[in-house]
């Protein structure tokens, strides 16, 4: 058994290309399980706060541990032309931010950006992926005050203004209306999986090895972050996965299973076998999989788990707000969702620019007209142009 251990180790270092193991704990400590669950996370807030809404006889108690933040609500210091965007109050958009905090914190890089749109309109759950090395300019304000224009990493306005600067950003770059926000730490999410009893999904053969040998990535993370934060007299014995043999496939193959926690986790950071879109789209899948669970859990389990995902969640919902997201709940709805940029219609470049950094390169007008005709539909001034063709669709609830 330890030979095989150490075998897939070695596996695992050559397709990540990384060329020494010294190289690979550099490479990977910089990369600790930042984005697929965390996207989750994002969305799974919405959902359940929205849920809390409907439950608001309990809601006191089940939204005690939620953090909220008051942000401005003035249109111009959003980043929002009102002489350009489609006005529809059956459509709300909410962004949501994945960040890699610790110790109940929400600050720092914005490593997973979505959109959620609660589209009562047309009975949707809309998701848009804004992929993190998306290039484009930041102008406005710092948390410590100073004025910036910028072209960078999309992912920094987050880190630099906080959840303003990081929706004044979208809102300028893709034409949006964006007022509110939800936030994640991203801690314990493989443990948020687990509540709902983990997500189905259909993987290849090729997709289940590289499951297991990101589950052996992992295990070595943790215990990385372990050693670190004893070094560091953080250490606290409740605060990383676990990473058990049950985890692994024994015999990996392609089929539909049920993925727990570690293992979604695991799914969701597969990108060496293709590309950083694909790997977006894996996210989605896993997302989709937690939506279903979500129409099948019954009512009385509701409490419970909204509880446990309340420390995870920052937010700038009011209780108004909770309750304007819960009609949509209560009836079937589709969920659809994209990816920008998207390789058919942005046509990105991608790799390491003059500066040294590496970004997704593209038209930020054609995706905004994209974003537009997904989120509107017949309502978007671009719906004669891209209708749904760039939308999947792939589940339902009810």
């Amino acid at each position: 058994m330890a030979r095989r251990m150490k075998e897939e180790e070695r596996q695992f270092e050559d397709v990540s290309s990384y060329s020494s193991s010294k190289e690979y704990k550099k490479r990977r400590k910089n990369r600790q399980g930042r984005t697929v669950l965390k996207s989750i996370a994002g969305v799974f807030c919405v959902l359940f706060i929205a849920f809390g809404g409907m439950l608001i006889y309990v809601s006191t108690d089940l939204i005690a541990d939620l953090t909220t933040n008051t942000i401005t609500k003035d249109p111009a210091a959003l980043g929002i032309d009102i002489s350009n965007i489609v006005m529809d109050d059956s459509i709300k958009n909410i962004a949501l931010f994945g960040v890699d905090a610790r110790d109940n914190e929400f600050t720092g890089q914005s490593d997973a950006i979505m959109i959620l749109t609660v589209d009562n309109k047309h009975h949707k759950l809309k998701l848009t992926s804004v992929l993190r090395d998306s290039k484009v300019p930041i102008e406005g304000v710092t948390l410590s005050g100073q004025e910036i224009n910028w072209d960078t990493k999309i992912n920094a306005a987050y880190a630099e203004g906080g959840p303003e600067l990081a929706i004044r950003t979208l809102n300028q770059n893709f034409g949006l209306d964006i007022t509110d926000y939800v936030t994640i730490n991203f801690a314990n999410m493989a443990a948020v999986v687990d509540a709902f009893g983990g997500t189905q999904i259909t993987i290849t053969t090729e997709e289940a090895e590289q499951i297991n040998r990101n589950l052996w990535a992992l295990n070595e993370e943790v215990k990385d972050q372990m050693e670190a934060d004893q070094e560091a007299g953080t250490y606290s014995e409740h605060s990383y996965p676990q990473i058990k043999h049950e985890d692994f496939f024994q015999d990996p193959q392609g089929g539909t299973y049920v993925l727990n926690g570690n293992q979604a986790v695991a799914y969701g950071r597969i990108r060496y076998i293709d590309s950083d879109n694909e790997r977006a789209k894996r996210q989605q899948k896993v997302l989709r999989g937690l939506i279903s669970r979500v129409t099948e859990i019954k009512y009385s389990e509701y409490p419970n788990l909204i509880k446990e995902m309340m420390p995870l969640c920052e937010t700038s919902l009011d209780l108004g707000d909770i309750v304007g997201l819960a009609p949509i709940l209560t009836s079937s709805f589709t969920v659809e969702s994209i990816n920008v940029p998207d390789l058919e219609y942005e046509a990105p470049w991608e790799g390491t620019a003059e500066d040294g950094v590496w970004y997704y390169i593209y038209d930020v007008g054609i995706a905004a007209e994209r974003i537009s005709s997904f989120i509107y539909e017949e309502d978007s001034p671009y719906w004669s142009e891209y209708g749904d063709t760039s939308v999947s669709r792939t589940s339902s609830g009810s």
